[in-house]
């Protein structure tokens, strides 16, 4: 008995649901390995986390709800050589909802004391 040939739409369907497929495949296996390291490390952190500007990520664990926590600092202002103003961004992931979970932005003057730059109180000017 002859096949029959599949029409426009069937092919159609069959192209994008490879597509969808082979998307999955290269998209879903770096996010959870990302999280399973994630879950074993303290922090990942890009940048040097003794300098003013650094980015870092965790996974949120001390409490419920759980998930991933984002924190960018970099430099908005430089006062001097010893002094600037760093910009915070902190930013949460959440599994599920959660009122904590608003993003947070502060700016803060830093001061280099010795070699690790330390925050001194004041806020930007």
């Amino acid at each position: 008995m002859p096949r029959k040939k599949p029409g426009k739409f069937q092919e159609k369907l069959n192209f994008y649901l490879t597509i969808v497929v082979l998307a999955l495949l290269i998209i879903v296996p770096p996010i959870l390995c990302g999280l399973l390291y994630l879950s074993r490390v303290p922090d990942v952190t890009f940048g040097d986390e003794t300098g003013p500007a650094y980015t870092r990520i965790w996974m949120y664990k001390e409490r419920r709800p759980l998930g991933i926590g984002y924190q960018n600092q970099h430099v908005t202002k430089k006062y001097s050589d010893s002094e600037v103003c760093v910009e915070t961004r902190l930013r949460f992931v959440l599994w599920s909802s959660s009122r904590l979970a608003k993003p947070n932005t502060t700016s803060r003057v830093m001061i280099l004391a010795g070699n690790r730059w330390q925050p001194n109180g004041e806020k930007c000017r």
